[in-house]
């Protein structure tokens, strides 16, 4: 909201987000008492709307009798008074209390004004004003107060969803990419099943070019849906991650069996061209230098892992050592050697998605449905797997879906079938972010 203009008589009531009230100046008005506030807050909401002294006794006070609840109130509004700019905004008649808001901004009208004009500038004004819901983390134990204020919190955030649902649409028609991502994920916030800003935000991402991102973003549709309703996405859902998935990367990919491995191998110090690692890709154009030790023995797995004996091998150091530009380095060599590879990170922030990383991996290395390795598995194992990657077909939603077991193994099931027609080196960095699936027994 615009603030009051400074000096004068003034106030602003703020309910959205919390309960808050600040005279022109800035400075705070403390109101000593809960039912002081609820009581502001309730005739905030309707300004000069009569309410009799009756109902406000009974919302306020409704565990004494007539009389006792009757003074009460009285002695409330004295508070109100003292807190008010004027003693007569506060319009007490024999019967009925009003609020007259000359001189008080209160940020619900403010809201609901900029919400009903229906310009893209006042819905983002709309936006900015709801700060969370009505009196959020107020409590007063009155049961005639609190089913008013779920009541009118429920309203207030049905139209705090259609506005920026609105605001959403407006945003994409003028492709404002970065707003329209903002306004998605606040809708998402507020309604984590609105399949529609899913949607867009899976297509904003895929705009930007940020394809990983895209992907994540449709596997917590299906996670959330899944969870939540026990549903499907919609066809547009599917079609648009289809489409997703489909599309390929400009690099040429190295994994057609029997592919003739270069030789001589190239060295850890000549350039080469970059590789996505993590979902990051990052241009190396330096050699690397200073690494002979620790290249070599990630050179010499490398051997092992292409002549048929595969190695794990754990890179640890503190941030910043460069062990990202080693992986990176390992990562390339293995692609110009014909090994198939798999690369992924794991965030602190997408720790309740589920196997995030491998499906990153998966989905990065270009494991797409009519992958040769997908279709030698069992149908036993696919419909496992289309837990992590719907395109699979349906998984079996009456099955436990909390079972890491059977996940893990459809995992090894998928990287042994891509391993029988060439090397493959999976690279998952940051693993102490891991989800507690992925990662079940005590992290590093």
């Amino acid at each position: 909201m615009a603030p009051l203009k400074r000096g004068g008589a003034g106030l602003r009531v703020m309910l959205l987000g919390g309960f808050e009230v600040r005279l022109a100046t800035g400075q705070p008005v403390a109101l000593s008492t809960r039912k002081a506030q609820a009581l502001l807050a309730y005739l905030a909401m309707r300004p000069r709307q009569p309410h009799s002294r009756d109902k406000l006794a009974a919302l306020l006070w409704a565990d004494r009798g007539d009389a006792q609840a009757r003074d009460s109130l009285r002695h409330t509004m004295v508070e109100l008074r003292k807190a008010l700019p004027a003693p007569a905004n506060l319009i007490a008649e024999r019967r009925a209390i009003a609020l007259d808001t000359a001189g008080i901004e209160v940020d619900v009208a403010c809201f609901e004004a900029r919400a009903s004009a229906g310009s893209a500038a006042e819905l983002a004004e709309a936006a900015e004003i709801y700060r969370g819901d009505l009196l959020d983390g107020f409590v007063l134990r009155e049961p005639l107060f609190e089913a008013w204020l779920m009541a009118e919190r429920e309203q207030l955030q049905g139209l705090a969803i259609r506005t920026l649902g609105q605001l959403l649409e407006l945003q994409c028609a003028a492709r404002e990419a970065e707003p329209a991502i903002r306004t998605a994920m606040r809708l998402l916030a507020l309604d984590p099943c609105m399949e529609s800003a899913h949607r867009a935000l899976i297509r904003l991402y895929a705009q930007q070019g940020r394809r990983a991102a895209a992907l994540r973003q449709y596997q917590t549709c299906v996670g959330t849906l899944q969870g939540e309703l026990r549903t499907e996405p919609d066809p547009e859902t599917r079609q648009l991650y289809e489409e997703i998935v489909r599309c390929r990367d400009a690099a040429p990919r190295a994994d057609a069996p029997g592919l003739a491995r270069p030789s001589p191998r190239r060295s850890a110090g000549t350039p080469v061209a970059p590789v996505a690692v993590g979902s990051e890709p990052e241009s190396w154009e330096t050699p690397l230098i200073g690494r002979d030790t620790e290249w070599g023995r990630l050179d010499a797995a490398l051997d092992e892992a292409q002549g048929g004996r595969g190695r794990m091998v754990a890179i640890v150091g503190e941030s910043g050592t460069g062990k990202t530009r080693l992986v990176a380095e390992l990562a390339r060599t293995a692609a110009a050697h014909g090994a198939r590879v798999l690369t992924a990170r794991c965030y602190e922030s997408e720790q309740m998605l589920p196997f995030g990383p491998w499906v990153e991996a998966f989905r990065g290395g270009q494991v797409v449905p009519d992958d040769p390795a997908l279709l030698a598995l069992e149908p036993g194992w696919r419909a496992e797997l289309a837990r992590l990657f719907p395109e699979l077909g349906t998984a079996e939603l009456s099955a436990p879906a909390d079972e890491p077991r059977r996940l893990f193994e459809g995992i090894t099931q998928v990287i042994r079938s891509l391993a029988t027609a060439q090397p493959v080196v999976v690279v998952l960095e940051d693993v102490h972010w891991a989800d507690e699936m992925m990662v079940p027994v005590g992290r590093r």
